[in-house]
C-alpha cells in the first residue's frame, strides 16, 4: 500500500492552553498515521502572550507544529483580526512544510467551523481535495447557544465543497443533513486506545464503585442528575460509592452535595491521563452517564473497552454503541428510569462477558481499525482527484 502525505488540520487540539481540548483529534491523527505519513498543523490564541508567534514542534507519535498567536483584545476589529492571522500562519506553516519535502495529497479538517475555512482556502490554492470529520453538537437543536447565522452559513458553504464529511455517529450525520449539508457522508467513529483499555479481575469486583469520566457542564451533562439518583440509590445500597474523574470545577457542586448528604462516598479524582483513567476503569463495575446531548463519547468506547457496562442516558449517537451485551440506555433527564437501570445492572453484572466487551470495542474502535477506514478513503479520494 502507497503511503499518502495527509495534513491535519483542527478548530481544537491539546495545548498548553487546554490540554485535554480535542483529545479525539489527536487519537484520530494517530490512527490515520498508522498508515500514512501524517503532519498536523495547529495555531491557537494565546492572551498571555506578547510579542511574536510562538512555533512549538514535535514528532513523538507524527510531526506537530502547534502556533501560539497573541491574542488582540480590541473589540470586533481584534476579532477580525485575530483570524486573519491565523489563516495567514496556516499558510505559512504549510510553505515551510512543503519547503522541507511535505508535499500533502489530502487535507484532514477536524470540526467544520472555523478550521474548514482554511482547509477550503488551502485546498484552492494548492489544488488538493480535503475531507472533515465532525465532532461538534452545535448541529443538534437541543444545543444552546446556538451558533450565529453567520457560522450556519459558513458552515454550509464550507462542508459542500469537502470531497466528504466524516461525522463521528449517524446521528450527528442525520443533523447534519437537516442543517443543509448535501455533501455525502461517511460515518467514522472516535478511536480509542485498546491496548491501554482493558478488563480488571472481574472475580474482585463487588458491585458498589459507579464511575463517572466527563466534564460537569451542567447544561450538557447534567451532573445534579447523577447526584440526585446516587444519594437515592445509596438508600437501597449504602455501601454504594461513586468515583467522577473530571476536568470540571467540582467545588460549584458542593453545597449540593453536602445537601443530599452524600459527599463522603464520593471520590473526585480531577483530570487523569488516559493510562490513570484505565486504571480507575479496572476498579469500577458501572460506568454511568446522564448527559442531555452528545455525540459518541470516547469515554463510553474506553468504558466498553474495559469490560464496565454502562448505563447511560439515550441522546445522541450513544445508541449506537451501547447495547444489551454492554449496558442499558434510559430516557435523558428520567430519573426513575435512570435509579431502576443501576439497580438492574448491579445485580446483574456477572451476564457482562469483559472479554467479548474488549473484542468488540478492538474491533471497531482500535486504531487499527479506524485508521484503516481513514485510508480506504483517503485512498479513494486521492485516486479520484488525480485522475
Amino acid at each position: 500500500m502507497q503511503k499518502r502525505n495527509i495534513l491535519f488540520l483542527s478548530s481544537w487540539y491539546p495545548n498548553r492552553i487546554k490540554p485535554t481540548h480535542g483529545n479525539f483529534v489527536f487519537q484520530h491523527a494517530l490512527a490515520a498515521a498508522q498508515y500514512h505519513h501524517v503532519h498536523l498543523l495547529y495555531v491557537c490564541l494565546d492572551a498571555e502572550l506578547s510579542g511574536k508567534t510562538e512555533i512549538v514542534k514535535s514528532n513523538e507519535s507524527f510531526p506537530c507544529t502547534i502556533a501560539y498567536i497573541p491574542k488582540s483584545t480590541i473589540p470586533f476589529i481584534g476579532s477580525v483580526w485575530n483570524y486573519l492571522r491565523i489563516i495567514m500562519c496556516y499558510f505559512q506553516l504549510l510553505r515551510e512544510e512543503k519547503n522541507k519535502g511535505f508535499h500533502p495529497e489530502l487535507i484532514h479538517a477536524n470540526v467544520v467551523y472555523p478550521i474548514g475555512i482554511v482547509a477550503r482556502l488551502l485546498s484552492i490554492r494548492y489544488k488538493i481535495p480535503y475531507v472533515i470529520t465532525e465532532h461538534w453538537t452545535c448541529y443538534h437543536k437541543v444545543v444552546l447557544p446556538r451558533p450565529s447565522w453567520i457560522q450556519q452559513l459558513i458552515t454550509r458553504l464550507v462542508a459542500n465543497k469537502a470531497s466528504l464529511i466524516l461525522p463521528v455517529s449517524e446521528d450527528l450525520a442525520q443533523a447534519m443533513r437537516s442543517s443543509g449539508i448535501q455533501t455525502e457522508m461517511n460515518v467514522v467513529y472516535n478511536v480509542i486506545d485498546t491496548s491501554l483499555f482493558v478488563p480488571g479481575d472481574a472475580s474482585a469486583r463487588k458491585g458498589n464503585q459507579l464511575i463517572y469520566v466527563s466534564s460537569l457542564a451542567r447544561l450538557q451533562k447534567n451532573p445534579s442528575l447523577l447526584f440526585r439518583a446516587f444519594a437515592e440509590l445509596r438508600e437501597w445500597k449504602p455501601d454504594l460509592h461513586l468515583q467522577i474523574v473530571s476536568d470540571g470545577d467540582f467545588s460549584v457542586f458542593q453545597e449540593e452535595i453536602k445537601q443530599l448528604k452524600i459527599e463522603e462516598y464520593i471520590v473526585f479524582h480531577g483530570t487523569l491521563e488516559a493510562k490513570e483513567i484505565a486504571e480507575v476503569l479496572k476498579g469500577a463495575d458501572l460506568f454511568v452517564l446522564t448527559s442531555r446531548f452528545e455525540n459518541l463519547p470516547c469515554v463510553l468506547i474506553e468504558s466498553i473497552s474495559a469490560g464496565v457496562p454502562i448505563v447511560s442516558t439515550n441522546v445522541g449517537g450513544i445508541k449506537e454503541i451501547v447495547h444489551s451485551a454492554n449496558g442499558q440506555l434510559v430516557p435523558s433527564e428520567d430519573q426513575v428510569a435512570l435509579v431502576a437501570a443501576i439497580k438492574e445492572q448491579l445485580v446483574r453484572l456477572e451476564k457482562y462477558d469483559s472479554s467479548i466487551m474488549h473484542q468488540e470495542a478492538a474491533a471497531q474502535f482500535s486504531y487499527q481499525a479506524i485508521g484503516k477506514r481513514f485510508s480506504d478513503i483517503y485512498e479513494a479520494i486521492i485516486s479520484k482527484h488525480g485522475s
